[in-house]
């Protein structure tokens, strides 16, 4: 009897393992499809490495747009910038702008007394120096192509001169760059300026914002 038992518990085994044979195939083939599906996908979503290297690169960029001031009509501004790219996260720049006080009138208080000032137009130069830092890198499609990007924040130091303004400044800012090929970027920038004024013997400290667009170089070109 001990015998029979045996041999029945054996016969079921080796019935029992096709069956197992075929669901391991089975469960290996439907793995395989989801690897293939989850691949496919991932191609479709347009998987391109990104070719643009900011670090080490030198940055000429030049730049022009508007300019807000709180004392002084709005009028334009025009500039340029060398930025060194230490990493692809950080990098220093050096700027020059330079643009204008513009006022048809312009009324203050002067002793107690209401003042107007008409057809004021005076220069002003800003040289600067400041510390980008990219938190994050982006693209999009356009087209039928991928477009890269950055998202900058900036702050740093300047001296303004003018007839009205003579001293240090504090910029603080957040930008974009766009990249095309190798060597070619476009760039938007939002900066915020804080500095004293003088107006009629009296001293304002005021935050003056610029909204600048440029395109900038990128040496070496060979990267």
């Amino acid at each position: 009897m001990g015998a029979f038992r045996f041999l029945a518990v054996l016969v079921a085994l080796v019935a029992a393992a096709p069956h197992v044979r075929a669901d391991e195939t089975t469960a290996t083939c439907v793995d395989e499809d989801l690897a293939d599906r989850m691949s496919y996908k991932r191609k479709r979503r347009g998987r391109i490495p990104r070719t643009f290297v900011k670090a080490q690169r030198h940055e000429l960029s030049a730049i022009g747009g508007y300019y807000v001031s709180d004392l002084f009509s709005a009028t334009y501004v025009l500039g340029g910038a060398y930025t060194y790219h230490m990493t692809e996260d950080t990098a220093v720049e050096g700027g020059f702008s330079f643009t204008h006080i513009d006022a048809d009138v312009v009324r203050a208080v002067e002793d107690g007394r209401a003042v107007t000032l008409r057809d004021i137009y005076k220069p002003m130069y800003f040289l600067t120096s400041s510390l980008l830092w990219y938190p994050f890198h982006g693209k999009f499609q356009l087209g039928g192509s991928i477009v890269h990007f950055d998202f900058h924040l900036n702050a740093g130091v300047g001296v303004v001169t003018s007839d009205t303004s003579r001293g240090v400044s504090g910029i603080f800012g957040l930008g974009f760059k766009f990249f095309t090929g190798k060597a070619i970027a476009w760039r938007i920038d939002l900066r915020d300026n804080l500095y004293g004024q003088e107006l009629l013997e009296a001293r304002y400290i005021v935050n003056d914002v610029s909204l600048t667009a440029g395109m900038s170089l990128f040496l070496p070109f060979g990267f």
